[in-house]
């Protein structure tokens, strides 16, 4: 049965499978492709195939043994999944304190793992593998299968985020393979691994998801129309991008954001590089909280460029072609009848050399006015 939680995935699913029906499992996997588009879902679904006590006569799960349940809500004690996360290091915090609240993140998200389909982890800061998450990992495998001659599946997910001594705490896993023990990496990229992890791991590929699907899967939480329809665009064929706008980062301690907190950010993003109200710069990053987050800020640079690759489309295929910016089709409309085509794609070129910019450090007020600048765009 072809697990209903991995969408688009066909050649990725389709080795796997054969795989399967053959007897024929690797030692080790490398799942590489974009950041949520199934990597982790696919391999929880191969876990469940290997630890089913009755599977089907292709070797896939059953999905209605004990094993497959426990493997369903992650609490088969023969499968680990390994998450990258923050240290939860902060002033005032002890670091008992500290790994207790990795510890309670960790938890938080592998119950949401096994109880929401498209569910994607987001942090406010850089998650890590550790040489200790790793030790875990070892001892894990070591321990003796619950059934006769079973698998022991561990799972790391995005396992680009090992720092570099848990990668050659992990080298030394894969260098001694123990029988009947299946590891399985997921990695946005296979050139962001040590090669010699990436030598020795059979590769699957896996491709960026339909806009429609994940704009979809957004109405599925609660999100309208317009809006999921416009993170879709804005996600790369990345569910875990598509999500993040209303997803509370798991080492927050804020609110959930919301579709006005995403509609906060569109404003900042309109009233900065498509339509300035005044020449005032700094009040409207500050009301779109863009000053400070630079990674909010590069999410309102990547809406202005939805915005004209819209005017573009518009302008070169007609009245009847998709927009992300539907709702904003008037005003798409009277950009394209206005800018040419050269000042279009000069304005696309320049919000992604500010993107680059920031993200080298350059102040957020000053690639904001250089834009403005070069665009041409007239202020009152």
């Amino acid at each position: 049965m072809v697990p209903t939680t991995v969408q688009h995935q066909e050649d990725a699913l389709g080795l796997l499978r054969a795989s399967l029906s053959v007897g024929h499992v690797g030692h080790s996997y490398l799942f590489h492709g974009p950041a949520g588009v199934g990597k982790t879902r696919a391999a929880l679904w191969l876990a469940r195939a290997l630890l089913c006590s009755s599977p089907t006569k292709a070797g896939e799960p059953c999905d209605a043994c004990s094993a497959c349940a426990e493997a369903a809500a992650l609490r088969h004690p023969d499968l680990e999944l390994l998450l990258p996360l923050p240290s939860f290091r902060t002033e005032g915090r002890t670091e008992k304190q500290a790994d207790e609240a990795r510890s309670a993140a960790r938890a938080g998200a592998l119950a949401r793992y096994a109880s929401e389909p498209f569910f994607a982890p987001v942090f406010a800061k850089q998650p890590v593998h550790t040489v200790d998450d790793l030790a875990r990992a070892k001892q894990f495998l070591s321990m003796t299968p619950q059934r006769d001659g079973g698998a022991k599946v561990l799972i790391i997910k995005g396992a680009e985020a090992m720092t570099g001594p848990a990668a050659h705490a992990f080298l030394k896993i894969l260098e001694e393979p123990q029988p009947g023990r299946v590891l399985i990496l997921g990695a946005r990229q296979i050139r962001a691994l040590l090669p010699t992890i990436a030598s020795r791991c059979l590769h699957v590929r896996f491709r960026p998801l339909p806009e429609s699907f994940l704009a979809r899967a957004l109405e599925a939480r609660g999100v309208t129309k317009p809006t999921a329809r416009l993170a879709a665009a804005l996600s790369q064929g990345s569910l875990g991008r598509a999500i993040a706008p209303f997803e509370a980062p798991l080492d927050g301690t804020g609110a959930a954001p919301d579709e006005g907190d995403f509609a906060t950010l569109r404003a900042a993003a309109h009233d900065l590089f498509v339509k300035p109200p005044s020449a005032a710069i700094v009040g409207t990053l500050r009301r779109g909280r863009l000053e400070r987050d630079r990674g909010r800020f590069l999410s309102a640079v990547s809406l202005a460029v939805h915005f004209y690759r819209d005017v573009l489309r518009l302008k070169i295929l007609g009245g009847d072609v998709a927009l992300a910016n539907e709702d904003r089709k008037r005003e798409v409309a009277a950009a394209a009848a206005s800018l040419p085509l050269p000042a279009l794609s000069r304005r696309i070129r320049l919000l992604e050399e500010i993107a680059a910019a920031v993200q080298s450090n350059v102040t957020v007020a000053y690639a904001v006015a250089s834009a403005q600048h070069r665009m041409g765009l007239g202020v009152p």
